[in-house]
Order: C-alpha cells, then structure tokens, then sequence
C-alpha cells in the first residue's frame, strides 16, 4: 500500500526521533567513567523490531495476557531496583526505577527540561492535519521544551491564578445534584447500572468537564441523548482514543508509514472532538461579547480568560481538558466510591463529616488521597533523558524513558504499613504515628505527576470529585455486593464491568 500525501508528511515529523530511538536503542554509548554500561542493566531479554513483546504472548510468554503495568512487580523482584526494557518498534528504551532516591534524582535533574513524550498520533494531527489553524500554538500534551512551557505560560493565570472554588462551584455542584437525582431514579435497575455505571458517571464528570472547559453546559445527564448528541459523541470520542492509541502506538503497527484502519479510525476521532470543542468556544466567545460589559478579572471564567489570549489557545485547551478530563474524573470518582461501599465504616464517617458544621472537610480530603494511593489514574510517570545520568552505578543515556512505577510503590509495606488497605486516617494522623504517610518519601505517591509537569487541572478535578462525594454519601448508603473490583491498564486505569454498587437512601 502506497502511503498517501498526508500521511507521507509524518515521515519528516518521525523520522529524526525514530532514528534516534533507533541509534539509543543498538549504538554502544560512551558511558561516563566508573559507571557500568546501559546495556548491563538487568531486564527482559529483547528480539530485533518487537523487542520483549514476545514475552507477553498467551502461552509462550512468560506473562500471557497481563499488560505491562500488571508485571512491574515481577520486574523488581525478579531483576532488582533498575530494570531495562528495550523499545517496541523503534520506540525509546525504558527503565523501571524503584528506589525513591533513584526517582529523585533523575526526574529533579529532568525539572530543567522535563520531556514527557505523549501520543504521536495527536502529534501528528496537530502538527500536519491542523498546522494551518494551530501554526505557532501548541498544546501541554504534545509540546516539549520551549514549545510547552510558551503554551503553559500563557495558560497557568488562567488555571491556577483563579478562585475557582467561587467561580464553578456553584454549578458544579448543580451537577452533582442532577446526577444524584438521576441515580436516585435508576438505584434500582441493578442489571443496568453493573453494566453502565461507568457511563452514568462518564455523563457527570463531562458535564462538570465541559462546563469548565466550554463554558456551557451540554445537558447529558439523561437517559435520552441520541447518537447524535455532543455529549454522546465525545464520551465516545475518549474511550476511542485511549483504546486506538494503545493499539496503534504501543503495540506493532505500521501507521507511520501506511494509512492503517486504526490511523483512520483515531484522525477522525481527533477530527469529532477538536470540531466539538471549536464550536462550544464560538458559542462561548459570543455569549460574552453579547454581554456588553466586563466583569471582575476574578469572576471570569477560564474559557473567558484563554480567549482574551488567543481563540486557538481556548479551543486547545478546551480540546485538552476534554481529552484528559473525562474518564480520568470518573475513575477517581468510582475509586473513591468502591473504597468506601467496601469499608463502611470509613463512609459512615465521612457521611458524619460531611453533615456537620466543621467549616473544613479534612476527612474528605483523606479519603480522596487514600483512594488516589492505592489506585493512580495512570500507574506511572515517566520523563525521558535528555543528559547522560549515573544511578546505581549503572549509566542512563539521553532517550531513554525513565519509568516510575508510583502505583505498585504507593502499596509497599515498606513505603505504607498495611499499604494494601484503606485507611484515610494515614493522612490525618500525627507524625508519631505509624501509619503517618510522611513517613513515605514524596516520591513514592504522584497521582498528579511530578514538578512543573504534573496535572494543571488538578484543584478543578478535586473540587469536582468533592462536591460529587458530598451529594452522594449524604444522599446514600452505598454497599458492593460481589467479587472485588477488577482494574485494567491501557495507558490509564479503568474499572471492568460488572459494577455491583447498591444504593440505599440514607438515613
């Protein structure tokens, strides 16, 4: 199959990075004096272009069907605390640190320059599809140095520089209220809600989501959205990406070169949700022209305050919120939700918190935490070397992807007494304490990324998931009736059906 013209173009994108990885990947690098080479780090053994793929094979591998993320605890203890695992297809190397200190001092010396490589696919639509509408802006997911810290300058005063406890909450909270009165309706088709529990949530956290990033609500808490609706288009559009993305990029395929099924289906993904975001922003700039007059900088919205920027800006970051925002929230918001149906002890606490005068929710901060401890939303971080590092006496070299596996180290005993269990009070006890959770080193919990690349939009999703619990515990009693909750990873984190919450009205 001939490549067509555009898709041709992805060569000049690609084609110095994948020689690159190429190069880092077989070349013998000059390794620093008393250091032992990169080649000598411990790992899985490797075959030409699929690298250790084979050992994830059913049957013949030794993993079978488990993903990547499943294993990093065999890794340790099979290969110790640096473990090397050779790219797929020409991706970069990786390396598994699981030393906190190890961790520390590669991704504090990255702070410089932080490179996070994201999906190549989104890229390449930014960059080729769309460099006619973007030229010159670019987007925190796909940036890297200058580029990214030019488009996150120009987006921190509006993120972070905001009360936005007093701008969104109170129609988030209108939100919460909706889909607590939607589940009140549905609590007992139990058939309906183990299968779609996940999209009833999905429909709040892009609710609340869109309402921050557009500026308008979409009205997708109901059981009547059509096909057709916004709504229903870009819940899909987010569940499209993650499972094409790791399909295409992670595993072998050879999109770069010829217009795959899975490129196609993932362009036109990207395509639905950037048209999306496009108009909900137009909207949204002629509802506040039409107002006729301004408001105090500080009750304006983020949509508002991205548009006195740049339009482009707005619609990017619009289109980045809804990416990233989605089901990362949902998940988090059932985490919490599982967490607290299996320890009812732990819920009823929270309920009396949350139904006193105690101006400060400490309790429901804890809760959030612990839940985000045993479960990351993505399991791990990863920065990819820019210099020459020595740790453990072994060298990492410029192009490697240094993994930090934060989720399996966040439930070690040594790290966390009883690190398996939830226990909110771990975050609200004093020092002396041993359950104290200072008593980890800060490395080794990182549900929010690290440094100056961790999530920009992390107070909106906890004042989101918080005013969400608060409707739910004081309206519920929420109970699990089953086998435990089973987590897969691709990429991110997600819950597989069946979902065996129950709702009771509490008292």
């Amino acid at each position: 199959m001939i490549r067509n013209k555009t898709l041709s173009k992805t060569y000049k994108l690609f084609t110095l990075r994948t020689q690159e990885s190429i190069r880092n990947g077989y070349r013998d690098y000059a390794t620093p004096q008393g250091a032992k080479p990169f080649e000598s780090i411990p790992g899985l053994s490797s075959l030409p272009i699929i690298g250790p793929l084979h050992h994830f094979i059913p049957v013949i591998g030794s993993f079978g069907k488990e993903d990547l993320f499943d294993v990093v605890g065999v890794l340790h203890k099979r290969f110790g605390p640096i473990v090397k695992m050779e790219g797929v297809l020409a991706r970069a190397n990786m390396v598994f640190l699981f030393e906190p200190e190890h961790i520390d001092q590669v991704y504090r010396a990255q702070e410089v320059n932080p490179l996070r490589p994201g999906f190549e696919t989104l890229e390449y639509f930014r960059e080729v599809i769309k460099k006619g509408s973007l030229d010159g802006i670019y987007g925190l997911m796909t940036a890297q140095g200058e580029k990214w810290r030019d488009f996150r300058t120009k987006v921190n005063p509006a993120l972070l520089k905001i009360k936005l406890v007093k701008v969104y909450a109170p129609a988030l909270d209108e939100i919460a209220h909706d889909i607590v009165e939607r589940i009140k309706k549905i609590k007992d088709e139990t058939t309906y809600l183990e299968t779609n529990f996940v999209n009833e949530i999905n429909k709040w956290s892009l609710e609340s989501v869109a309402f921050v990033a557009l500026g308008s609500r979409m009205g997708c808490i109901t059981d009547e959205l059509t096909e057709d609706h916004p709504a229903r288009k870009l819940m899909q559009c987010g569940k499209d990406i993650i499972e094409t993305a790791f399909s295409i990029e992670f595993l072998p395929n050879p999109w770069k070169y010829i217009s795959t099924p899975g490129y196609r289906k993932i362009m036109r993904t990207y395509e639905t949700q950037w048209e999306i975001s496009r108009q909900y922003i137009d909207a949204a700039r002629k509802r506040i022209e039409q107002r006729g007059h301004d408001i105090p900088e500080e009750d304006k919205s983020i949509v508002e305050k991205l548009l006195a920027i740049d339009e482009r800006v707005a619609i990017l970051m619009g289109n980045e919120m809804l990416m990233a925002g989605i089901d990362t929230v949902a998940f988090t918001a059932t985490n919490m939700l599982y967490q607290l149906a299996v320890n009812p002890e732990k819920q009823q606490k929270l309920r009396e918190e949350i139904r006193s005068d105690v101006p400060h929710k400490r309790y429901m901060r804890a809760c959030l935490k612990e839940a985000l401890r045993l479960w990351h939303v993505v399991p791990s971080n990863l920065r990819r070397t820019d210099r020459d590092h020595v740790v453990g006496g072994y060298h990492i070299p410029p192009g490697v992807d240094v993994v930090a596996p934060n989720e399996y180290l966040s439930k070690l005993e040594k790290y966390y007494p009883r690190g398996k269990e939830y226990i909110p009070e771990r975050w609200l006890v004093d020092k002396t304490d041993p359950l104290y959770y200072g008593n980890a080193p800060p490395m080794i919990t990182l549900p929010f990324g690290f440094g100056i690349r961790s999530c920009i939009g992390r107070r909106i999703a906890e004042i989101e998931i918080e005013l969400f619990m608060k409707r739910m515990i004081d309206t519920f009693e929420i109970s699990w009736e089953g086998p435990p909750i089973k987590v897969v990873n691709k990429l991110t984190n997600a819950f597989v059906p069946p979902y065996n919450f129950r709702f009771k009205m509490a008292k």
